[in-house]
């Protein structure tokens, strides 16, 4: 690994140790209930606004993610981590074994939608509980999750559906994270027929149905039956990012169960990064099926991904495409950076607009899942690519 590689390693871990974990283990938590806080002002406190179930998983992981990272105290990442899957189960599993969308402040259902990606990030939160405690009941938790599913939600052909405000919606993204939660199952229950057929039936989703061979790209949206919902002129939209986080997630569906799909993680790879980058490195967050830029802005949680299936293809790639992946995820890393310019050290942005401006957002607690697994990623593998320089 040259130096650009140690010394962007190096600035990860005393970001992640010195300013972020210090202010979201303390006013990113609420003491009084073990869950985390949805958002925080940019002066860094706490802002009392409702809470969704999926930041309640993100920071679970985050935190897990934090001791493997050897930044966070596992004692007290354990106690965190439990205190908030419990709290999780209590406030937003239902009877059904459905989880609604959010609650507010004191705990009461806010909303009470089961939108699919709500239900996916239940399953992954239950499984970093069970990959910190070993608690087996919250696998029998994330099974009546996955019965609800098979029982109300699946869809013709494949897949499941999204509902929205009473509304029926046929949408890859859900299915990504859904995907991301079964591979996280199998890997801590490799012998579970549950999370191996879930797993498998998300792969051939997202290989027949997802993917576009004759663009090398992947819709966002579908009508009944998994037809790309298209414009007047017959183009669909794909974003980037999601290009970026397939490709990865099936890089570890890949190293799980042996089955080869190198070829499809390319695919999508190399379309993002020749029709999703702009000059300053950074994935846009939309492109049309024709390769025309629909929204030229960049959220900060894309760069995340490119670093991950970056380095995730580079450990894989012969050393004549090595440079490449190194290049590509230094350039992501060194990008993602840039979100991270604020007074209050420990918070980010989330997008840089095309004049190079940033939106104003307070910063949420979701975004640190994306952030702490590709700086997790990179540390990992970063080092194992090689590069342009000797």
């Amino acid at each position: 690994m040259n130096r650009t590689g140690h010394e962007l390693s190096k600035r990860c871990e005393n970001w992640l140790k010195n300013e972020v974990l210090p202010l979201w283990s303390t006013e990113g938590i609420d003491i009084s209930t073990g869950a985390f806080i949805e958002t925080l002002s940019y002066d860094g406190k706490a802002l009392h606004v409702p809470r969704r179930a999926l930041v309640q998983a993100r920071q679970i992981y985050s935190f897990v993610t934090a001791t493997k990272l050897n930044l966070f105290d596992p004692a007290k990442a354990k106690k965190i981590v439990v205190a908030a899957t419990d709290y999780f189960i209590k406030h937003y599993q239902q009877d059904s074994g459905a989880v609604i969308h959010a609650i507010d402040v004191d705990g009461k259902p806010k909303n009470l939608d089961t939108d699919l990606y709500t239900q996916a990030f239940a399953l992954f939160a239950l499984a970093c509980g069970y990959e910190i405690s070993k608690d087996e009941k919250y696998q029998t938790h994330a099974l009546k999750i996955l019965d609800f599913l098979k029982k109300n939600r699946k869809a013709p052909l494949a897949g499941y559906t999204e509902i929205k405000n009473g509304q029926v919606m046929y949408q890859s993204n859900p299915h990504m994270h859904l995907f991301e939660a079964a591979l996280l199952w199998l890997q801590l229950c490799p012998t579970s027929a549950a999370w191996r057929t879930l797993t498998d039936e998300l792969f051939h989703l997202c290989r027949d149905y997802f993917f576009d061979p004759k663009a090398q790209a992947l819709c966002e949206h579908y009508s009944e039956g998994w037809k790309p919902l298209t414009d007047a002129n017959g183009a669909y939209v794909f974003e980037p990012g999601h290009h970026y986080e397939w490709a990865w997630l099936l890089g570890w569906y890949q190293d799980l169960t042996s089955v080869d799909c190198k070829s499809l993680r390319y695919s999508l790879y190399k379309t993002a990064d020749k029709t999703g980058l702009t000059k300053e490195n950074l994935a846009v967050d939309e492109v049309l099926s024709t390769y025309a830029i629909k929204k030229a802005s960049s959220r900060f949680w894309p760069q995340c991904e490119r670093i991950k299936a970056a380095v995730k293809l580079g450990v894989e790639s012969t050393h004549n495409e090595q440079p490449y992946f190194a290049r590509s995820a230094d350039e992501a890393l060194e990008a993602l950076f840039g979100f991270f310019n604020l007074p209050v050290k420990g918070l980010w942005q989330d997008t840089r607009l095309e004049d190079g401006s940033f939106t104003k957002q307070d910063p949420k607690a979701s975004s640190l899942y994306h952030i702490i697994n590709a700086m997790y990623e990179y540390t990992l593998l970063r080092p194992k690519i090689k590069d342009d320089a000797v």
